[in-house]
């Protein structure tokens, strides 16, 4: 890998983490840039025109982030990777008369009124868009670096961006037929997508597949799941709506990892360790909430229910994590200023790395 020296020894510890194991040390992942110089530009007051290349011409994707990995140090087991973004939640937009803008993201708006209404439409232009900038950034990989899989993750999600979460919640409520029929509509354009972008990108990534924005990296099969609406509804309803698409994604995936956004969605944790083929979770912290270090019952929770535990932290937390918290299935990831800090920090956790 261009980028990254020493990623034999990374692979191997990444394959320990889904394995709950230790290769030689806990996981660590650090990037080391000037954050002023090279975070990605958003071009929120640009042209119509100007924002849909940003996010659909695959050469300027391609020159930003190759610019963004030559002055990238990628310590421990972060490496260089490209990240397939067409919004958060994008394979709502592979559905007929989905409405989208493309500006800071890739944003969705309600396009229809029934859950009934939706049509997965594998010609779509997102659809094929994803697969156009697979394909691209593959060609121009060449192993100098890899490629993520796509951000369309979400079914409810998904289906909040289509009917508005107002009407998703009222349909819930009134038609929860209709919505599990819309569900599992969009369930097949998640397997529909995901399937066909690994078939595309694994080559380049060692047989693997991985999400950049994660910075995970698993020997198979791999993506993210999610409900981040999950925040607004019941315990009782998640069970009934979001439980069934949790368990087909982990039947599908060999490393399914799911993205847990907020602590609002503790009522569900129980419920997500119930899935026994969920291999992680991943826990974010998010801003305005208090810091991972005020939920060390749960971190704990978590892996001692078998499951592996990504955090992204602050440097200032490695230390607390590692003394209170297993280092078998943990995955701790960052960003500093400079390499001889991401190197401290790895020095540390090798130091303090146990059972």
């Amino acid at each position: 890998m261009r980028y990254k020296e020493d990623w034999e020894q990374a692979k191997k510890r990444l394959t320990a983490f889904w394995n709950q194991e230790i290769e030689d040390r806990c996981c660590i992942g650090v990037k080391a840039f000037d954050q002023q110089r090279f975070s990605t530009v958003r071009l929120v007051n640009g042209t119509d025109e100007e924002r849909f290349a940003y996010w659909t011409n695959p050469d300027r994707i391609i020159e930003r982030n190759r610019l963004r990995m030559q002055n990238t140090y990628y310590g421990g087991e972060a490496f260089p990777c490209i990240f397939l973004d067409l919004g958060a939640g994008g394979h709502a937009g592979f559905f007929k008369g989905a409405k989208y803008y493309f500006g800071d993201s890739v944003w969705f708006f309600p396009s229809v009124e029934e859950p009934g209404e939706l049509e997965f439409d594998k010609n779509s232009f997102l659809y094929q868009k994803t697969l156009e900038l697979a394909r691209a950034f593959v060609r121009d990989s060449q192993g100098d670096y890899m490629v993520s899989m796509p951000d369309t993750t979400g079914n409810a999600d998904a289906l909040s961006h289509l009917l508005g979460p107002e009407n998703l919640m009222i349909s819930m409520m009134e038609d929860p037929e209709a919505v599990q029929g819309a569900l599992l509509k969009i369930q097949g354009a998640y397997e529909s997508i995901m399937t066909d972008v690994y078939q595309i990108v694994k080559q380049v990534n060692e047989g693997g597949s991985c999400v950049d924005w994660l910075s995970t990296w698993a020997p198979g099969y791999h993506a993210q799941m999610q409900c981040d609406m999950s925040v607004m509804i019941a315990n009782d309803m998640f069970r009934e709506f979001i439980m069934p698409e949790l368990r087909a994604q982990c039947t599908h995936l060999q490393y399914p990892l799911y993205h847990f956004d907020g602590v609002e969605q503790l009522r569900h944790l129980e419920d997500l360790l119930s899935i026994p083929e969920l291999r992680a979770i991943q826990w974010t912290q998010v801003a305005g909430q208090p810091s991972c270090l005020a939920y060390l019952p749960q971190l704990r929770r978590i892996q001692q229910a078998g499951k592996s535990l990504l955090i992204p932290v602050q440097p200032e937390q490695v230390q607390p994590l590692m003394e209170n918290l297993s280092s078998r299935g943990l995955y701790l990831v960052t960003t500093v200023s400079t390499r001889e800090e991401a190197d401290r920090l790895i020095r540390e956790v090798e130091r303090m790395t146990h059972d």
